[in-house]
């Protein structure tokens, strides 16, 4: 997958205890063909004074997903919640109208979400957006019309 630089993307680390949580970043640079400079727009730097900035694989990186509008959530369904600075995947248990309670896959902790802190829950394989659920792709940006570097601003 490639971006552009300050593309709005995702981050979800490949360590433990990061699996499923996805962090909101801006591209802010190529370093070599497989890692990206990216500043984290909810992730501090140790003393809290500024934005944290680091290298991350391309692994480790997709782009913001697409989200329909007024979608209604059932009991069960995957979905992310923004928790703690980061959309987390997670189960809804309960729907309390407009909102909802997100089991979260990352800690198994149950959270009292407002709707607009939910999402559909996409997984981003070979430049599609796939629901895991069914498998099938997203009806919605369902491809990416990006080259495989980030642009230079001076071209």
């Amino acid at each position: 997958m490639a971006f552009k630089l300050n593309d709005l993307v995702e981050i979800c680390k490949k360590e433990e205890g990061f699996s499923g949580v996805y962090y909101t970043a801006i591209l802010l640079a190529a370093v070599g063909r497989k890692r990206y400079l990216v500043r984290y727009e909810n992730r501090f730097n140790e003393d809290g004074s500024r934005f944290l900035t680091e290298a991350v694989d391309s692994d480790e990186i997709r782009p913001s997903p697409p989200q329909p509008s007024g979608y209604n959530f059932a009991v069960a369904e995957r979905v992310e919640a923004f928790v703690d600075f980061a959309w987390r995947v997670g189960t809804v248990i309960r729907k309390v109208d407009p909102n909802y309670y997100v089991k979260l896959d990352c800690n198994g902790k149950e959270h009292h979400c407002p709707f607009f802190k939910v999402r559909r829950h996409l997984e981003w394989q070979n430049g599609t957006w796939l629901s895991p659920a069914t498998g099938s792709e997203s009806s919605q940006e369902n491809r990416s019309e990006r080259g495989d570097q980030p642009e230079d601003p001076g071209n």
